[in-house]
């Protein structure tokens, strides 16, 4: 009974909670400079794609996706590199509460005479028929 008294005691005076490998970011609309340490940009990140259909995982990189110039990788906890998870950038951004609608990022263009093209959009092809999704 002690214990559990001890516990909601400590549970009444939590205010926030904290995800191991996870460090806490502050975002904030541009310009503002109230508040110090603050992202106005909110960067995606990707893992991996798998399928429900494939036991086969494979990393962003490996299909032919609008891929980030440079290569700025965020650095990944104890447990990602012993699971071998890589994070890689993306080319997806926004801005913090600024509303955004269907904006280009990149386009691709495949020349099916080419073996190299046609490899490439045949395996995007069969990614898709496998239903491979990002994480």
């Amino acid at each position: 009974m002690l214990r559990w008294l001890l516990g909601a005691a400590l549970l009444a005076r939590a205010a926030g909670f904290y995800l191991p490998g996870l460090a806490p970011v502050s975002f904030c609309e541009p310009g503002n400079e109230q508040v110090p340490d603050c992202k106005p940009t909110i960067e995606l990140f990707v893992n991996r794609l798998d399928s429900v259909e494939s036991v086969l995982p494979y990393e962003y990189t490996a299909f032919d996706f609008c891929s980030e110039e440079k290569m700025k990788r965020p650095s990944e906890n104890l447990g990602q590199v012993l699971f071998g998870e890589r994070i890689e950038p993306s080319p997806y951004k926004f801005e913090f509460k600024k509303p955004a609608v269907c904006q280009s990022v990149c386009n691709r263009t495949y020349d099916t005479s080419k073996a190299s093209d046609k490899n490439k959009l045949e395996f995007l092809k069969k990614g898709m028929l496998l239903n491979y999704q990002h994480h």
